[in-house]
């Protein structure tokens, strides 16, 4: 009895797009499926240190959320500005007084809800949606922005400090 051997090609989704979406091919129903299917929720991350926000762009970049990730503050105020975020991360790496004034320039420009990370032992930032000690593991930080972004069906109310 023969066998017969199944190969798949790996093909950029750029190049089926079209494809996935034209209803002739799809049918009706699940072209409008794939039209309403949510997008990944949209992350800024700002800190003054590379290596923080290479580890924090794979962290959640790998829990399906699309993240951009700047070092300074202009930039932050720039692409808040320019872009629509669904999160603001303010890292722990930036200095306590220009958190503050991020967080209010950020205010000031979208209502979109900042998450500030904070040293051990600092206050948190009273104006920040949602708080969170760096001390804390990568897991539970990961675990914070997916309860933020992606709600359960018992909603968090108040401030996470």
């Amino acid at each position: 009895m023969a066998t017969r051997k199944t190969t798949f090609e790996v093909v950029p989704l750029a190049d089926i797009a079209t494809l996935l979406k034209d209803a002739e091919v799809l049918g009706a129903a699940e072209a409008m499926e794939f039209e309403a299917a949510p997008r990944p929720a949209k992350i800024l991350s700002v800190t003054y240190d590379l290596s923080l926000a290479t580890t924090r762009e794979m962290l959640f970049s790998s829990a399906g959320f699309k993240v951009s990730s700047v070092l300074t503050v202009g930039q932050a105020i720039e692409r808040c500005a320019a872009e629509e975020f669904d999160l603001v991360i303010v890292g722990h790496s930036i200095p306590l007084d220009q958190r503050k004034w991020l967080l209010k320039e950020v205010r000031g420009r979208c209502a979109t809800p900042v998450l500030a990370l904070r040293r051990a032992g600092e206050p948190p930032l009273t104006d920040a949606d949602y708080t969170f000690d760096s001390t804390e593991s990568p897991a539970l930080l990961l675990e914070t922005v997916v309860n933020i972004l992606r709600p359960k069906t018992h909603s968090m109310t108040g401030r996470r400090n």
